[in-house]
């Protein structure tokens, strides 16, 4: 029989809450309103001074009844505990246990964003990142990757932090999970680690039926919030992100948070932003980057002149990517010396995360995988954000793009999609990926996420670098998917790029292509393809009988290949073209070749282009037969000499304002020297100023322990002076000087002091009391010696008894004394009437208003000790001692006057008789005695009597003698 194996226990909820400046009150409000058992470990991150020994300990142990200590490298962390991250170190957790390094010397450290980094590989789904008050930006990209891991993120309300910088970043960065004030953040906290969401597995609500139609009531209302089919998206990520919905909402089942989301806008905002999580930053994976180098400088050097490099970004969330693509594409241009313009598309299905993309501002812990040359190059620091300098953020174009509905991009020369098709299903992949091979120029590169492939498309891609997922598109085909959503590839091409694929024969293409080209050279006039800048593209026709080569340096200026007078009226018939975005044809122009005059006209055509590409003029040299006339009437010789005189000082004018041009260029490489100089200054500057900041924080979290134990000290000065006042003793306190600290009223009525006698020695004050050895005791005192306890005659009838006790003896803190006077005369007059009532041989007792015996003189004792009555029976000091109740001793007496004792008793202590007298036999076996008891009220504040019993057995033997020898 096999037994079932139990479930593993749930691994504990780890809770980790960063705080700067500001943060101490913060951290108090949120632990004094946490409970236990919370079942979480609570760990606190904070920028701390590696010069300061931090109280936070003491100061957040007032607030809650959870232990706090701080943390100890290599220890694990248990449940219902909060471990407080040391001074001079950055923390991470590795395998449940805290790993610490030693933090920087220099430049600004980020020990929130370390930690929750190092949670998102620790099993984040059980994990909760708080960002509470503080300055700077610290947090926010590791609570966009600890909430890309499955963890919880959430942030303090800024209108209820000192610093709001801090939670206003992490709200910004990614989509907290809640935004709360600290008592509230930690009733959230406590409703996910003890479970009262009623939380499901992702497996559970794929498997439920049931849920199918609450499923689809959500993606109805996401569509319709946010224009997003996530049907297409693969169901367990979406189950796994809208449990924790469910989780912070309370909700124990689909249908009960579809209901909410129905009606809740903000919920549903709340849920897009968890479906779309934004998972980038920049140079994300160095070596994939790496890789994409070399094909990206391929592609550079092979990029037809005066064409712009297309670069898409696809699915680039908050931009970091797309920026990483415009600078390898910068780097890749520098390396092959050749500066093209450069465009990058970046897109994405989210608004929120292009705009942050679009402002070019980031938390200043996105540097982490920049290296300091491309920081300092492309990068500026600004109030604690990494700002991207506006040539790189020229070069980037963002806007909404839905890789699923919307049409791709066109005629792209490399197309980057990482690490987003894993969240498609096979079926949406497939077309994504159809849709970014449409994008894509012949021999376009694509590169891709590392756990994404290209799936069906393997055979129309070269694989440039496998382990890196770098490929380079072979086979640019037309696809079923294109036709079908209206957008198709132009089989013409100025770049020489191949016409769509055919299923003809391989020779059918070759022939036709021999065929138009000789019927181009045997019928087509001289045609040139020009730029608006004069640069010769491409030629038909009869090109030799016009063109001709100048001397000096190699140049494909058409005007300066045609003759002179030609070159004239066609830089003419170019301008006009241009300018009128029409065709113009030239009057006729004689020219002479070979020694013959023939007439020709120039016909300039503007090209039809898109707005990306320079535009372009077709210019057509056309014979025309001798004595025709066709159009305006012919150049003139003077005319033509005219616009030839005219095009050479053009020309020179153009050589005398490219000279100026290269002038200015190098004015401005030196002006931009200098301002790469002093924006290094600058930025050093401005790294120096981050230091000081993060210094600053630190000095105001020291300040904020400091102001809490000043508190507590000044609480605790109150209190003593409290206690000293209560107490009515005079008490003196002297420091190792034997100069005077602090005294008590009651010492400055025996030593005659005033406040201002504070600082004097104690020595110049005169007293009443008889203690010569004064001085003498304090220096043994504060010299490490035991108390002295002294009791001393103070004038009159006055004692005092004198203690004198050292304190405070701690390192680096001088000894002192703290002397005493309890006045002893009441004392001593107590003492002084018990020995006058012990002298009486009356048996004397002091009675208190309940019959109670207060005090009893030494011949009551004897008497009750001769007589049976002592220590030995039921009362600490016998049935008639100290303590008992004379009133019970009566009420059990058995001789017949007790009751009348009793009665007469109770009248003087209830104050309705001043006396009472009784005489009362009290015989012993061997003799006969007769007592008298008097009892008599006391005198003054006090209720009571005092009970005195007198043996008159002497005289009431007397005066009985007579009358028994008279009855004799």
């Amino acid at each position: 029989m096999t037994l079932p194996v139990p479930p593993a226990p749930e691994k504990p909820w780890l809770v980790a809450l960063g705080a700067s400046a500001g943060g101490l009150e913060a951290l108090q409000r949120f632990f004094g309103a946490l409970a236990p058992p919370t079942q979480a470990a609570f760990v606190v991150i904070q920028h701390l001074s590696p010069d300061h020994r931090s109280m936070m300990s003491e100061l957040l142990a007032r607030h809650t009844p959870l232990p706090v200590r701080e943390a100890v490298a290599g220890e694990s962390l248990e449940v219902d505990h909060i471990y407080l991250m040391p001074a001079g170190v950055l923390m991470t957790i590795e395998q449940e246990h805290l790993v610490f390094t030693p933090r920087p010397l220099r430049g600004v450290s980020l020990p929130i964003d370390l930690f929750f980094r190092s949670l998102a590989g620790a099993g984040a789904e059980r994990c909760i990142g708080l960002v509470l008050s503080g300055s700077g930006s610290d947090g926010a990209t590791g609570a966009v990757a600890l909430r890309a891991a499955g963890g919880y993120v959430m942030a303090q309300t800024p209108e209820t932090a000192r610093f709001d910088s801090m939670p206003r970043s992490v709200i910004t960065a990614t989509g907290v999970d809640a935004v709360l004030p600290p008592e509230e953040l930690a009733t959230q906290v406590l409703g996910l680690t003890q479970g009262h969401a009623g939380r499901l597995t992702s497996g559970e609500l794929v498997a439920t039926p049931q849920i199918k139609p609450a499923l689809q009531r959500l993606f109805d209302c996401l569509m319709q919030h946010a224009g997003v089919d996530f049907s297409h998206y693969k169901l367990p990520t979406m189950m796994r992100r809208i449990e924790r919905r469910m989780a912070v909402q309370g909700c124990a089942s689909v249908t009960d948070y579809a209901d909410r989301v129905e009606v809740m806008p903000d919920e549903c905002e709340a849920l897009r932003r968890e479906l779309l999580i934004p998972v980038t930053s920049f140079f994300r994976d160095e070596a994939a980057f790496n890789a994409l180098r070399a094909p990206l400088q391929a592609l550079v050097r092979d990029l037809p002149q005066g064409q712009t490099l297309r670069l898409w970004s696809a699915g680039c969330a908050t931009g970091e990517e797309a920026y990483s693509l415009a600078i390898a594409a910068l780097e890749a241009c520098a390396a092959a010396q050749r500066w093209p313009g450069i465009k990058v598309y970046a897109t994405d299905v989210d608004p929120g995360v292009l705009a942050v993309g679009s402002t070019g501002s980031y938390p200043v812990g996105s540097a982490d995988h920049l290296t300091p040359e491309r920081q300092a190059q492309w990068f500026n620091l600004q109030d604690e954000r990494l700002v991207v300098k506006p040539e790189l953020r020229q070069m980037v174009l963002f806007a909404r793009h839905n890789l699923l509905e919307d049409a791709p991009f066109t005629r792209m020369d490399a197309v980057v999609c990482r690490n987003t098709l894993i969240y498609f299903q096979a079926d949406a992949q497939e077309r994504v990926m159809r849709r970014l091979q449409y994008a894509l120029n012949q021999q376009g590169l694509l590169f891709l996420g590392g756990s994404e492939s290209l799936g069906a498309l393997q055979a129309d891609f070269q694989a440039l670098d496998t382990a890196h997922k770098v490929y380079r598109l072979v086979r640019p085909v037309l696809t079923a998917l294109a036709v079908r959503d209206g957008f198709g590839r132009s089989s013409v091409s100025l770049r020489g790029r191949s016409p769509v694929r055919s299923h003809a024969p391989a020779e059918g293409p070759r022939l036709v292509d021999t065929a138009v080209r000789q019927l181009v050279q045997a019928y087509a006039p001289l045609t040139l393809l020009v730029t608006a800048q004069r640069q010769l593209l491409h030629a038909w026709g009869p090109t030799q009988r016009f063109l001709r080569m100048p001397e000096g340096e190699p140049q494909l200026d058409v005007i300066r290949l045609l003759p002179p007078r030609l070159g004239a009226v066609a830089s003419h018939a170019l301008h006009v073209a241009l300018r009128s975005r029409s065709q113009h044809i030239s009057p006729v122009l004689h020219l002479d070749m070979d020694g013959v005059s023939q007439p020709l006209r120039v016909v300039a055509r503007p090209l039809a282009t898109d707005d990306e590409r320079e535009p372009c003029v077709l210019l057509s040299i056309e014979e025309t037969a001798v004595g025709a006339t066709v159009g305006d009437a012919p150049l003139t010789e003077r005319e033509v000499d005219r616009m030839a005189e005219l095009e050479r000082e053009l020309a020179e004018v153009r050589t005398s304002l490219q000279t100026s041009i290269e002038e200015l260029e190098a004015a401005n490489e030196e002006l931009q020297a200098t301002n790469e100089e002093l924006m290094s200054s600058n930025e050093e500057l401005q790294s120096t100023n981050e230091e000081l900041q993060s210094v600053n924080e630190e000095l105001y979290t020291v300040n904020a322990e400091y102001n809490a134990k000043l508190d507590a000290v000044s609480a605790l000065n109150a209190d003593l002076d409290g206690m000293s006042q209560a107490t009515g003793i005079a008490t003196l306190f002297i420091d190792a000087q034997q100069q005077l600290v602090r005294f008590t009223p009651e010492a400055a009525a025996l030593f005659r002091l005033r406040p201002s006698d504070i600082g004097r020695a104690i020595g110049n004050f005169n007293n009443p009391l008889d203690y010569p050895e004064m001085q003498a005791d304090l220096r043994a005192v504060l010299a490490g010696g035991p108390p002295v306890e002294r009791e001393l005659h103070g004038g009159g009838s006055s004692g005092y008894l004198v203690r004198v006790l050292g304190y405070g003896e701690r390192s680096g803190v001088p000894r002192r004394a703290v002397l005493t006077l309890i006045d002893v005369s009441r004392l001593r007059d107590a003492r002084r009437l018990q020995a006058v009532i012990d002298s009486l041989p009356e048996h004397v007792a002091v009675l208190d208003v309940h019959g109670t015996v207060r005090q009893v003189n030494h011949a009551w004792h004897a008497f009750a000790d001769d007589n049976g009555f002592g220590s030995g029976g039921p009362q600490p000091d016998g049935p008639v001692g100290v303590g008992a109740n004379y009133l019970a001793v009566l009420a059990r007496a058995t001789t017949p006057d007790a009751l009348d004792v009793l009665r007469g008793l109770q009248q003087v202590l209830a104050g309705r008789s001043d006396h009472y007298r009784v005489t009362y036999p009290c015989h012993s076996p061997t003799a006969q005695r007769w007592f008298v008891m008097n009892a008599a009220a006391l005198r003054g504040s006090e209720q009571g009597a005092v009970v005195s019993h007198f043996d008159i057995t002497p005289w009431h033997a007397q005066m009985t003698q007579p009358d028994e020898v008279a009855g004799g």
